[in-house]
């Protein structure tokens, strides 16, 4: 059971795409508190009076920068998720939904072999 619970959650995209955002804030966290922490109390301190937003104009820089990583991160869920086709060149083409394009497309992904996941591949399947 937590076989078949794992491999669910490894093919799945959209869990896919959270736990590597999961593994990239936690990168994060290990290269940024030690920085932090090594700093001097007064350089601490107004790191945390721009966190909280009392900062000034720093403040704003910083929301400013956050907002940019959420989009940026937003822009890569939705490329994760949207139907697309990319052909030999590297060149990506939407598809839409219920159209005939989309249909055939996807009785071709259907009869193609399907590579093995890495769960797969770990554990021998």
């Amino acid at each position: 059971m937590l076989t078949s619970i794992a491999v669910g959650i490894a093919q799945n995209v959209v869990l896919g795409w959270v736990w590597r955002r999961a593994q990239e804030l936690v990168a994060w966290a290990f290269t940024l508190v030690p920085l932090y922490l090594a700093l001097p109390a007064a350089h601490q301190e107004t790191i945390r009076e721009i966190l909280t937003g009392q900062g000034g104009g720093l403040s704003v820089s910083a929301v400013l920068g956050l907002a940019w990583y959420l989009w940026t991160q937003r822009q890569s869920f939705v490329a994760t998720v949207k139907p697309q086709v990319v052909t030999s060149d590297g060149k990506k083409i939407p598809v839409e939904k219920n159209t005939r394009a989309a249909s055939q497309i996807e009785a071709t992904a259907t009869a193609a072999p399907k590579p093995r996941t890495l769960w797969e591949r770990l554990t021998g399947q």
